[in-house]
Parts: structure tokens; C-alpha cells; sequence
């Protein structure tokens, strides 16, 4: 496994968030309005060691588990304790290469994306800055291409899961930059999504309308 979803663009987009929050103006949190919202960075995925079960004639050999992870949402703050969100979901692509037994080259990819809904309770610590936790369900499509020696063998997932329900939880943090816009830092994760348990953490630009 690689170092994970705290290196790399992960801890850019730390780094951007943190500038943001330290420079920002400061302005009043505003209920009663609906807002849409783009997020990216990094999901980590926990389900390609056990890959090979489905190709037991095969040796796994390196993991890729993290990927370029991207949210697109709206959602409406009730009161300044409550919102409620739907927004879909892509996990980019989990990777792994392995060899079978004729010496032949394995690629494996798996990719899944959902829609969510969620309900989100907040918490201020300022006029502009809110903590939140999320709870929610995910419904997900997973799809897994194969390549044997540069081949194509596999075009759909073939494992046991090609879709389902699951269950999603969450933290973040949120910024306001004026009565309009706003930045978001969060981490999620999901609960058995194509035979794995990924996770996101997501930076988000927002605007209410």
C-alpha cells in the first residue's frame, strides 16, 4: 500500500485550506438558504488486497488504493444547527497489478461513483466558521476492468457487488467568505462500498443561491 491520502495533493489542499481560513474575512452565517458546492481531493480505498479471490491463479504484486476523489452537491442550512444534502459522489480509480501463472502481466482497475444524501449537524464557533457531522446513505455503482498481457479480459466488475446502499458518516469544517461564498474541509467515510470501506477527504468551494 502507498502512503496513503495524507501525502501528495491531499496535503495541498491542506495546506490551500488552511491559507484560506487564516486570510479570510470574517462575515455572519446565514440559515434559510440553498447552496451548491464542488469539492475535490483524495479517496483511499481498502478492497484490492482482496482482489485476487476472484483469480486465484494470480499473485498481486503492487496497490494503488488511493485516487483523485471529486464531489459535486447542494443542499439547504434549515436552521444554524441543520442541513441537508444530495450530491454525487466519484471515488476515482483503485489500481493494482499482479502476474498469473503463465508469468503474464495482470492490470486491475476498479472505479465506483454514487449519489448521497445526507443530513448534516452544525455547530458555530464564530460568526463565520461552523463544525459539522454528517450522516447519510450512499447509492453506489462499481465497475471493474481487467487486463490480462495488455489484453482486455474483463469489461464489467466481476466481483460480488456491482452496486448497493451504504452506509456514510462524516466531520468537516466550514468557512464563510461572504453572503454567498464559502470554503469547506471535510473527511468521510463510507461503509461497505464495492466490498470496501473508502474513505474521502474533499476540499469544497460553495455558493448559496
Amino acid at each position: 500500500m502507498n502512503g496513503g491520502i495524507w501525502t501528495g495533493r491531499t496535503s495541498i489542499l491542506f495546506g490551500v485550506a488552511a491559507y484560506c481560513l487564516a486570510t479570510a474575512p470574517a462575515w455572519a452565517v446565514q440559515p434559510e438558504q440553498s447552496y451548491l458546492g464542488l469539492g475535490f481531493g483524495a479517496s483511499e480505498f481498502t478492497q484490492m488486497s482482496g482482489l485476487t479471490s476472484a483469480w486465484p491463479d494470480t499473485s498481486l504484486e503492487t496497490v494503488d488504493e488511493s485516487a483523485l476523489a471529486w464531489k459535486l452537491y447542494t443542499g439547504h442550512q434549515f436552521f444554524d444547527w441543520l442541513a441537508v444534502e444530495t450530491g454525487w459522489v466519484d471515488f476515482g480509480a483503485a489500481r493494482a497489478r499482479a502476474s498469473d501463472v503463465d508469468g503474464d502481466p495482470v492490470s486491475i482497475k476498479i472505479s465506483t461513483a454514487g449519489f448521497e444524501f445526507s443530513a448534516l449537524a452544525t455547530a458555530s464557533l464564530g460568526d463565520s466558521v461552523q463544525v459539522f457531522v454528517r450522516g447519510g446513505a450512499l447509492a453506489w455503482k462499481g465497475r471493474q476492468k481487467i487486463e490480462v498481457g495488455g489484453s482486455l479480459a474483463v469489461e464489467d466488475y466481476s466481483g460480488p457487488d456491482k452496486s448497493g446502499v451504504a452506509a456514510a458518516l462524516g466531520l468537516g469544517i466550514h468557512w464563510d467568505l461572504g453572503t454567498r461564498n464559502s470554503l469547506r474541509l471535510e473527511w468521510q467515510k463510507y461503509m461497505d462500498v464495492a466490498g470496501g470501506d473508502p474513505e474521502t477527504w474533499l476540499f469544497s468551494v460553495a455558493r448559496r443561491y
